[in-house]
């Protein structure tokens, strides 16, 4: 089935966003659950490391959904490029994200 390049920039426009915030939300959902548990073994009766295996497995799927965040906004510069090789997109700044916020982090994720 052949689409046109208006209608396949209107589709990723419309679904990169939505895929980008389903990082977001997962993340979000995996800090609250984050809390819960560490809540959860305050309580009366519960040992001091009950769960300690589970956190840490917690905490490397939360450290794989920011990577797969970085891996996103990859994929949006690389799609804004498509789009501008094209001539599908105009080059509105601001729109879209930039490198500055990986250099940032990618030293912070090795002294971790």
């Amino acid at each position: 089935m052949s689409m046109t390049i208006a209608a396949a920039t209107a589709r990723i426009a419309r679904q990169l966003p939505e895929a980008e915030l389903s990082l977001d939300s997962a993340l979000l959902a995996s800090a609250r659950l984050m809390e819960s548990m560490l809540l959860a073994r305050q309580a009366d009766g519960v040992e001091t490391f009950t769960g300690q295996t589970a956190l840490m497995r917690l905490a490397k799927a939360q450290r794989t959904l920011i990577e797969s965040q970085n891996d996103m906004i990859r994929v949006h510069q690389e799609l804004r490029g498509i789009g501008r090789d094209v001539k599908a997109i105009t080059d509105d700044e601001g729109s879209c994200p930039t490198e500055t916020g990986l250099s940032v982090a990618e030293p912070l994720l090795r002294s971790a």
